[in-house]
């Protein structure tokens, strides 16, 4: 297997320092960019770690990970890797190489530093700090720094308890809307290329699997179920998402801006729904329901739903979303898809 040069490894440690205070650092294999749809790379005691995954499946490896032992392993062609969470040490075809820092999980993602990942595929890397963008070669080419836009690759990749915050394009109500009407959501990445690896402009698609006018002290309800992500330069991924609150009780939030359901308190197993109760939109309150609120199910939530809510705030009025209305969405089951 082809190793990197010295001064391959020079032109690293260059990177590495000129990228220290960077804010996004984007990542590049062979003049496509790379999307990771966790955890981001990052920089940690003076190396830029990346997520392991994401390197080696675009490049088409297997990966493996056994839980018991904490071991990654990934084969591509004829090159073997192997490495344990935290150990300075990791496995090359046989041979032993040591690591500056050690394999680390972020946010579900196996974190390895990028010196790591040049020597196990024998590549180069280069640094464009215009771009901000460290650029792994895996060609015999000295010294190779893409200096023009890479070719998009995107892969990405939703899981479940994962959040995905938006804002509604629609206008929806208790009152006026039906069971089975569609509407749209825009994600929101806060001014950023992208969230979680979910590009700017994407939009969300969904429908109002379950819905209750206000009757006398019957609040209205309004259950939203979220069916598909649409892409603003590629394909749609069909997604299984629900409703839930943005507030600290129900999510956290890790370094680079990504939220997940908590679990604490039955927050990843509670459907979340908006009632009529409060000022303004409604409440989004939990039911013990897994299923749209049906009729059926809907009179024995109420008792529930109601014990929720401060006894100011129990004067029953219809749930009125206006277009901007800010929401979160629980992902629910994994989905992924590349162009």
């Amino acid at each position: 297997m082809t190793r990197p040069t010295k001064a391959v490894f020079a032109g690293l440690a260059m990177a590495i320092a000129a990228i220290s205070s960077a804010q996004h650092i984007r990542v590049q294999i062979d003049g496509n960019a790379v999307y990771f749809p966790n955890a981001q790379p990052q920089y940690t005691d003076g190396r830029v770690l990346v997520p392991l995954r994401g390197i080696f499946e675009q490049l088409g490896a297997l990966v493996t990970w056994n839980r018991s032992t904490q071991t990654v392993s990934a084969t591509r062609g004829d090159s073997d890797v192997e490495l344990r969470i935290g150990h300075h040490t990791a496995t090359v075809n046989g041979s032993t190489v040591k690591l500056d820092v050690p394999p680390m999980v972020v946010n579900g993602s196996t974190m390895v530093p990028i010196r790591f990942v040049s020597e196990a595929l024998g590549a180069q890397v280069g640094w464009l700090e215009a771009q901000q963008l460290v650029s792994i070669t895996t060609t015999n080419v000295q010294d190779t720094i893409v200096s023009t836009p890479p070719q998009r690759l995107h892969r990405i990749t939703v899981r479940p308890n994962e959040i995905i915050p938006v804002t509604l394009d629609n206008a929806l109500s208790s009152l006026d809307s039906r069971k089975g009407d569609r509407f749209t959501a825009t994600v929101r990445t806060n001014e950023s290329s992208d969230y979680a690896g979910i590009p700017n402009g994407t939009k969300v698609e969904g429908h109002i699997s379950a819905v209750s006018p206000r009757r006398g002290d019957r609040p209205g309800i309004l259950d939203l179920t979220f069916d598909r992500l649409r892409f603003p330069d590629g394909p749609s991924l069909k997604i299984n998402g629900t409703l839930i609150s943005l507030d600290d009780k129900h999510v956290s939030q890790d370094s680079n801006g990504v939220l997940t359901a908590r679990s604490e308190n039955g927050a990843q197993d509670q459907r979340m729904v908006y009632a009529g109760y409060g000022a303004g939109a409604g409440l989004l309150v939990g039911v013990l329901s897994k299923r749209p609120l049906e009729d059926t199910v809907l009179g024995g939530a109420l008792g529930y739903i109601l014990g929720q809510v401060q006894h100011d705030q129990r004067h029953a009025s219809n749930v009125t979303l206006s277009s901007g209305t800010e929401m979160g969405i629980r992902v629910n089951q994994d989905a992924t898809t590349k162009w």
